[in-house]
């Protein structure tokens, strides 16, 4: 009887671990299903991000050592979006988002309305800030990552400036002068803001300041005026 007991507490403790091992096993396995997932959400955003700055990036013609940076990064995304996720449509359809980053040129990107503009300038700063993250984590030196940063800044002004002008230059040839205008104001305030030397934007400046001349000329001043302008102009660049 004694022996009857005690053969059925151990099978009860058997049963008993048993169903605990296989309570754990399933768990394990639903944190990891979960934490899988959430990597590739993960994975998917930065990738789809990287890879949209990356197409801006070529068709605005940045430079290619920048592109290199973020391109390689992209790269490492996808691999790993390949491991978890062999054979998945994740990552067929990043494959393919990848090759339309690799085919980008000016003319298949174009930015030529306020929407594609927005659009582009978003991921400039996307990639300017993943750049800044690189060097955190010592993957770029902070000299490098800065100098790509300044780079990236003018590439920011020079895409909304150029796209302003253009805009401006069709509306002047539909005559329409409030939109030519307001266009090319636009495009003389960003790059009036922008913090890069005087004479990466100069030229630009002196194109957008004819147009609006042409549009507003400005009142004849006296000498002292025009040499109080030159001077202004003198220090500001300085």
């Amino acid at each position: 009887m004694l022996q009857d007991n005690l053969s059925f507490i151990i099978l009860i403790a058997v049963v008993g671990l048993a169903a605990l091992l296989t309570s754990h096993i399933i768990s394990s396995r639903e944190k990891d299903a979960k934490a899988r997932a959430e990597r590739l959400k993960w994975l998917q955003q930065q990738a789809e991000h990287s890879l949209n700055a990356l197409m801006v990036m070529r068709a605005a013609g940045c430079k290619a050592e920048i592109v290199d940076r973020i391109d390689a990064h992209a790269q490492t995304l996808i691999e790993e979006i390949g491991v978890l996720a062999p054979d998945s449509e994740l990552l067929g359809s990043i494959g393919n988002l990848k090759a339309s980053a690799d085919r980008a040129t000016a003319s298949s990107v174009p930015m030529n309305s306020d929407r594609a503009i927005k659009r582009a300038s978003i991921y400039i700063k996307f990639a300017s800030q993943l750049l800044e993250e690189m060097a955190k984590a010592n993957q770029l030196s902070g000299q490098l990552a800065s100098s790509y940063a300044q780079d990236l800044h003018w590439l920011n002004v020079s895409i909304i400036a150029t796209a302003h002008l253009a805009q401006g230059q069709k509306s002047l040839s539909l005559e329409d002068r409030p939109a030519a205008l307001s266009h090319l104001k636009h495009a003389k305030a960003v790059l009036t803001r922008a913090m890069v030397p005087q004479q990466l934007k100069q030229d630009r400046l002196q194109q957008i300041q004819s147009l609006l001349d042409s549009l507003e000329p400005r009142p004849e001043r006296s000498r002292g005026g025009i040499l109080a302008d030159d001077l202004e102009g003198y220090f500001r660049d300085r």
